[in-house]
């Protein structure tokens, strides 16, 4: 076969011993001519000093990495990052068999230039299948239960079925990896434009519920009439459905679109999204309560949620910007549907629009996109009052970016400072209300110039001092 096409600072600046290969998931990704983001090698002796040797001629550094017995010697240097460890095991056979996947299991031979395949991950990849090197790498790195899906949804490869069988033999060891491991392979595994399907086959392996086990509550769970499906089908679809109107998100407004290609929210928001649609109704079953008609409702659970999907984010070892996200998407994700049926009553007042808008930033256009998977997500097939609901929040997104982010980042129309030098007051709250009244005032679009905005602080004032008034 020809050469594997490794960077050239590398090739030209090996040591000649000890003898060292690529390994792992850089093999598989140059055979399918993928970019890997770092290189990784094993050699059959002094890992260290083979990295040493690396870092001098690249003129770059070693990074120590890991645990006692399990370190990884990271080498920067020239653009490149590269890992180095030695075998894991007396052999590279030893060492390979040892890998989780079969396309993970290739070695590439340095100094000879030969591939070394000895479990046919050549073969898989053709396949486009994932499949375990043995059951024994889940019991030595239980991570894997979850990276599986994670890879099948990055590689767009399926998991064959003797390794899908003993994934949900060996399920309830995912509790074991640390919750920063877990974090990051869901996390990879979310980020996905594709994940849905992924996530249904962790489903129906069982190995969701060992990771969630705060969602089990939720099967057979039945809802009310607005919804066809148990709590946890429903989150499911909902799932799958906030997934679709991501990849779509343009086509509802074009700002949306570009927003998931900018930092910040080019790296999480999309999966933290995803990931708070799957808690978005863990608090159901708790709150569940049937009237005298047999009708179920549900008051309080986004609230009770948002409180449970606490201990997750700290399981899994969330930032804090990710645990505030999923929290205001969790505990929200109802209020775009309140404002739609305040629309079908005849009461929707742009007052609460806005609030809706501002009590939810930065994090505004993901409660509208969960509103609208969890809407998307309730019928088998959608019926009048899907349409207009969903026709109501993609009305509510185009509104978002088109009108409000606009005037919202405008400068205010008065300070704080103005209000007490206009009027004589003195710091205290009602400064902060003037302000946030005045504020929802120009939002609204009723005030738009600084005479009409001490006008309105004049009118409170003088109402707030009227003796009729109680």
């Amino acid at each position: 076969m020809p050469r594997l096409p490794l960077p050239s600072p590398l090739m030209e600046n090996l040591p000649a011993a000890p003898q060292a290969y690529v390994v792992g998931g850089t093999v598989r990704d140059l055979l399918m001519q993928r970019h890997p983001t770092d290189i990784d090698i094993a050699v059959d002796g002094d890992a260290a000093l083979f990295a040493g040797a690396i870092a001098d001629r690249l003129r770059g550094r070693v990074i120590p990495m890991g645990k006692p017995g399990l370190i990884t010697h990271r080498v920067t240097g020239r653009g490149l990052l590269i890992d180095v460890t030695g075998l894991a095991g007396d052999t590279l056979e030893n060492d390979l068999r040892r890998r989780d996947f079969t396309v993970n299991a290739m070695a590439y031979d340095l100094q000879h230039h030969q591939l070394i395949d000895m479990i046919d991950g050549q073969g898989d990849m053709a396949a486009r299948r994932i499949r375990m090197v043995t059951e024994q790498a889940f019991i030595d790195d239980p991570l894997r239960l979850l990276r599986a899906f994670r890879m099948a949804a990055v590689l767009d490869f399926a998991i064959e079925p003797e390794t899908l069988a003993a994934i949900t033999r060996q399920g309830y060891r995912i509790s074991r990896p640390a919750g920063e491991r877990l974090r990051t392979e869901l996390l990879q595994l979310m980020a996905r434009p594709a994940s849905a399907h992924q996530i249904q086959a962790m489903s129906d392996s069982g190995l969701l519920l060992h990771l969630l086990p705060e969602m089990q509550p939720m099967q057979h769970c039945r809802q009310n009439r607005h919804h066809d499906f148990d709590v946890y089908e429903h989150t499911l679809r909902a799932y799958a459905a906030t997934e679709k109107c991501l990849q779509n998100a343009g086509d509802i407004v074009d700002a949306l679109g570009k927003r998931y290609h900018a930092p910040p929210y080019r790296r999480t928001a999309g999966a933290i999204l995803k990931y708070a649609v799957l808690l978005h109704d863990i608090g159901k079953p708790g709150t569940r309560r049937v009237d005298a008609d047999g009708d179920a409702h549900f008051h309080g659970h986004a609230q009770l949620s948002a409180d449970m999907a606490e201990a997750i984010h700290a399981r899994l070892r969330l930032s804090k910007t990710e645990g505030a996200q999923a929290r205001i998407l969790i505990a929200n994700h109802g209020r775009p549907l309140s404002l739609f049926s305040a629309r079908e009553a005849g009461n929707l007042s742009r007052k609460g629009i806005n609030r809706l808008f501002r009590e939810c930033e930065p994090w505004t256009p993901e409660v509208l996109l969960h509103a609208l998977g969890d809407t998307l997500g309730k019928k088998k097939k959608p019926d009048a009052a899907i349409d207009r609901a969903t026709t109501f929040i993609k009305d509510l997104l185009r509104d978002y970016f088109e009108r409000f982010r606009p005037l919202a980042e405008q400068e205010p129309l008065l300070s704080g400072r103005d209000l007490m030098e206009h009027f004589g007051l003195k710091p205290s709250a009602l400064i902060g209300d003037l302000l946030q009244t005045i504020e929802e005032e120009r939002l609204a679009g009723r005030i738009t110039i600084r005479e009409e905005a001490l006008a309105c602080a004049a009118e409170i004032l003088a109402a707030r001092n009227d003796p009729k008034i109680d």
